[in-house]
């Protein structure tokens, strides 16, 4: 009879070789999966940041005369990274000159000595982003609008967005009548305005995002 050939191994049991098999299909699943994770971390570490917002907390009128504080956003207009937004309330007259900058940015150009202004702590280079404003607008109560009136006129005291590139766009014009119109308020109240500024300690200054 024939020698058995040397070095050929014997076959291994069925059970060994599922073992295997099932070792294999885990290592790969855990293979794929980093490799998975690897990928999204890329792609997150990818990704730019989303655009900073400034935010502040401002009187807003409705409809219905109401006025609601809500926190309102604005982009920054200003490149530098620590930029904040400022509120405040100027007895009229404000006292400051404010003019058109080359960027399209209303800013304040001068602020008065001993002016209302300058004790709110309002600043040369301060860009204006809104101010309160006032316009007559007609008032339909509830038995004239049954009745077929037409109302009566009443002032309105409202935010008035200073970006001229909008939304909605407005001139240069629009800001300055806008924050004269305070002047016409029958209460009496100081004009409120919101100036964006490059750096600040103020603890009026509002957050952002």
């Amino acid at each position: 009879p024939r020698a058995p050939r040397r070095g050929v191994p014997l076959a291994a049991e069925p059970q060994d070789l599922l073992a295997q098999a099932d070792a294999l299909r885990r290592e790969a699943a855990a293979a794929e999966a980093e490799l998975r994770a690897q990928g999204g971390a890329s792609e997150a570490a990818a990704a730019p940041p989303p655009p900073r917002r400034l935010r502040i907390v401002l009187p807003m009128s409705k409809p219905d005369w109401s006025v609601v504080d809500e926190v309102v956003e604005f982009a920054p207009r200003l490149g530098n990274a620590t930029s904040q937004l400022v509120r405040f309330d100027v007895a009229v007259p404000c006292g400051v000159i404010l003019e058109e900058s080359d960027a399209g940015d209303v800013v304040v150009r001068a602020v008065a000595a001993e002016s209302n202004a300058r004790r709110a702590g309002v600043r040369e280079g301060d860009i204006l982003r809104a101010t309160s404003a006032v316009r007559a607008q007609m008032e339909m109560p509830t038995w004239q609008l049954l009745g077929g009136g037409i109302g009566r006129p009443k002032l309105f005291r409202f935010i008035f967005g200073a970006d001229l590139d909008g939304p909605p766009p407005r001139t240069f014009e629009d800001v300055l009548a806008a924050v004269a119109s305070n002047r016409d308020d029958p209460q009496g109240r100081p004009a409120l305005l919101v100036v964006e500024r490059a750096a600040l300690d103020d603890k009026s200054a509002a957050g952002d995002e």
